[in-house]
């Protein structure tokens, strides 16, 4: 009896558990319902949402210093001030005065409009009492023919790197430091060429700034010999100054100029997007409200960061973009010109998507920052005409479909 109950169970299981092997697959809870669709969407800025901030980055901050003689329409002027040249150096422990030989100015110029010929930079011997607070106006006497003291050729073949003026026995007196002075040299620049331009020097900030070298010799009655040196001084502070000051228009995006301005933007996905959303495509797309104008063959670029949190100027950029954190942040190159601007956002999208608090907003920024001859202004969500305003367009996939049983 027991071995028929056993016997017609095990016959039940296996029934059951049989394969239709010349049957088509039948799995309704697995396969899915549909095909994909990628979905394409444009998101305008939040309407008046959107503002600029400035005074992220001084000229005395900033990594270059422009100096032009017209291209944008005005002049703009280098200002270094060096550090103390001491009056005597240590030797053995012992301080050794030493006799003046010969002295250099060297400048690093980083850019340049490579294809003009015939460019100069023209040193000035300024007041040493230069600080942020300076003024084109305010440094207009230290700009006259009688304090000119040196003019560098820039060769023609030069795209970027240092110039110099050396000045000999003869020529001292142009760079002699009163007792006044406390062993400061201070000098102003500027650029000369058949047509306007502009060049970046190398500035503090970035470890490139002018040098002020002076070749010493040195007695050193112990010895018996005389000592070369060479004494080479970075700067203690540099700048430089507009001619026309910087305007800002509250209904309109700025990004650059100096001090610098960045650009806060949000927008408002739905939660479709958001929760559940594979992004295909993203771009900021931006008018600006005149072309984009600069230095040729030096053009500045546009960069975008997503927000941590929204606490408006100073609000916490993320140091990762994307769900690959070491790729780079969106950067457009803003070529002259430019009358409409594309930046590639996908990356920047993505971490906006998910369980995230992180606000849908983005800040632009240029560079490098303060020092670029780019001040490119957008239109902003308060454009009367909603084509001019600041749009996201996304391509995304949503959730794929699947039947329930």
């Amino acid at each position: 009896m027991r071995w028929g109950l056993g016997a017609l169970l095990a016959a039940l299981v296996l029934s059951s558990c049989q394969e239709k092997l010349t049957s088509p697959a039948d799995c309704p809870a697995l396969c899915p319902g549909g095909q994909p669709q990628v979905f394409d969407e444009v998101f305008t800025a939040i309407e008046g949402a959107d503002t600029s901030f400035v005074g992220y980055v001084q000229p005395h901050q900033a990594s270059g210093l422009l100096v032009s003689n017209g291209l944008q329409g005005f002049q703009e002027r280098a200002l270094v001030r060096f550090l103390r040249r001491a009056d005597s150096v240590s030797v053995r422990d012992t301080l050794r005065a030493y006799t003046i030989d010969s002295v250099a100015l060297s400048f690093t110029v980083v850019a340049r409009d490579t294809m003009l010929a015939g460019l100069q930079v023209l040193v000035y011997r300024i007041p040493r009492s230069i600080d942020s607070t300076a003024t084109f106006v305010g440094t207009d006497p230290g700009f006259v023919p009688e304090a000119l003291i040196a003019t560098i050729a820039v060769p023609d073949s030069l795209i970027s790197g240092n110039v110099r003026a050396v000045f000999g026995a003869a020529e001292l007196s142009r760079l002699q430091i009163p007792a006044a002075d406390s062993g400061q040299l201070a000098v102003g620049v500027l650029i000369a060429a058949p047509v306007t331009t502009g060049a970046r020097l190398g500035a503090l900030a970035a470890g490139a700034g002018p040098i002020f070298s002076s070749y010493v010799t040195l007695d050193v009655p112990d010895t018996g010999t005389a000592k070369l040196r060479t004494i080479s001084l970075g700067p203690a502070f540099n700048t430089y100054v507009s001619e026309v000051p910087q305007l800002n228009d509250s209904t309109l995006l700025a990004v650059g100029g100096a001090p610098s301005a960045r650009s806060l933007l949000r927008f408002n996905l739905p939660p479709r997007i958001r929760d559940s959303a594979t992004i295909v495509r993203a771009t900021l797309e931006l008018t600006p409200v005149a072309p984009v104008t600069g230095l040729p063959t030096d053009p500045a670029r546009l960069q975008a960061r997503a927000l941590l949190s929204d606490v408006g100027a100073k609000s916490p950029v993320s140091a990762t973009v994307g769900i690959r954190a070491q790729a780079p942040p969106p950067v457009d190159t803003l070529e002259i010109g430019t009358t409409a601007v594309s930046l590639e956002a996908v990356r920047l999208v993505e971490l906006w998507l998910g369980a995230t608090s992180r606000p849908t907003a983005l800040i632009l920024s240029l560079t490098p920052e303060a020092a670029s001859f780019s001040r490119p202004v957008f239109y902003s969500s308060r454009a009367t005409d909603p084509a001019l305003r600041p749009r996201l367009r996304l391509s995304y996939l949503l959730s794929f479909p699947f039947e329930t049983p």
